[in-house]
Order: C-alpha cells, then structure tokens, then sequence
C-alpha cells in the first residue's frame, strides 16, 4: 500500500489520504491502472489522479454522513410504538426516532395552523 501511494505525485498523494485507510489501497491501485491504461502522463496524470482521488473521497464522506442521519420508516416507528412503546427506541436509531416523530408532529400542527388561517381569511372575507 505504501509503495502504490508514493508513486502518486505530490498533489495526488495528499488528497489520496483524505480516502479511508481501509479502502485507500485497492482505489489507488485501480486509479494507477485506469491512468496507465488511458496513457497519461505528467501533469494530465496529476490533475486526473487528483480528481478522481477527490471524486471518491467525497462520495464515501457523503456516505458515511448520510449514515449517521439514518433513521428508520415511519411504517416501522409507528409498528414499535403500536406493539411496545419502548421497542421503537431501541437500536443506534433512538434520537433519530425521536426527531422523526416531533418533525412529524411540528408538520401536523403547521398544517392544522394554515387550515385555520385560512378558513378565517375566507369568513373574513365573505363578511361572517
């Protein structure tokens, strides 16, 4: 692994770093390849290899963000809650449980808030 980082040029090798340690070596070898096999060269090497090391640092960044706001459907909230108040909230889920159902609950009562200032604009409007 160390060996195919170092034969990244400069630029390259740092941006190549911000991928994960666990998939760092087989995406670098494969971006060697792919640059060996498109005959690049010099700087156009530099800047694909860097791009490319960019491209894929950022997506699995995005990945392992989204991961962290997972939570689960409501369809399966609302059956936890229906079989065992508690069985809803267990699992690595619980505070985004809880955000879904005062998110939920907020949508509800804004929606409820604009039914009613609507219907009174309309009796207003009528003379009622």
């Amino acid at each position: 692994m160390i060996d195919e980082l170092y034969e990244l040029p400069r630029g390259a090798r740092f941006v190549a770093r911000l991928i994960p340690v666990a998939d760092r070596q087989a995406i670098v070898g494969d971006l060697l390849e792919h640059a060996a096999g498109l005959d690049l060269s010099g700087s156009r090497r530099t800047l694909f290899l860097a791009g490319e090391c960019g491209a894929i640092a950022a997506g699995l960044s995005l990945d392992r963000v989204r991961g962290w706001f997972v939570i689960p459907p409501v369809r399966e909230l609302a059956a936890g809650l229906a079989m065992d108040g508690s069985r809803a909230f267990r699992g690595g889920h619980a505070a985004g449980s809880i955000f879904r159902a005062l998110l939920f609950c907020a949508s509800i009562a804004t929606i409820a808030l604009g039914v009613e200032l609507l219907v009174s604009s309309f009796l207003s409007a009528s003379g009622l």
